[in-house]
């Protein structure tokens, strides 16, 4: 089945749109997502919720997948749809701090290594889900597996960070 003809294919890539817009939006500050709910800043909740999807929905799909076989569609479509949910969250607030004014610029040191890491692990696993090949994405299976541990250690140190416990 050529990947062109599946309607996965096509809401991914509707999402994947989407994530580039809002993320375009919140660059050039069209609207602000900079108020307080609790001690955090809103993009913060944003980018927790999608990190936390992320960081216990993969094992949990890796697990399942070889416990419950019959099961691997519906795991499959969680994960793509899920992880591209969380993507779009994490994004717009990426966007959102890269595109403050230069004086109140924050300090990007984790934040800055984590996004590329994950933006690799979204177009490895899109290039996976649809068996897109080429000469580059021949690798994109191990690139994907890697990649994924090191997002693991990035956004630990990336919350110890943040907490001012490093």
């Amino acid at each position: 089945m050529k990947y062109y003809r599946d309607s996965e294919f096509w809401l991914s890539l509707i999402i994947l749109v989407f994530v580039i817009l809002f993320s375009t939006i919140a660059y050039i500050r069209w609207y602000s997502l900079t108020f307080f709910v609790g001690p955090y800043l809103f993009t913060h909740w944003l980018s927790l919720t999608g990190t936390s999807f992320i960081s216990i929905f993969i094992p949990i799909y890796y697990i399942l997948k070889h416990k419950r076989p019959q099961s691997t569609k519906v795991l499959l479509r969680i994960h793509v749809f899920g992880n591209l949910f969380s993507f779009l969250l994490i994004s717009t607030h990426f966007a959102q701090h890269i595109g403050r004014l230069a004086a109140i610029f924050p300090y990007l040191d984790t934040g800055v290594v984590s996004f590329p890491i994950l933006s690799t692990i979204v177009a490895t696993g899109f290039l996976e889900r649809f068996h897109i090949t080429g000469k580059i994405v021949s690798y994109r299976k191990i690139i994907h597996r890697y990649v994924t541990v090191f997002f693991y250690v990035i956004i630990i140190i990336h919350i110890l960070h943040g907490f001012n416990i490093i």
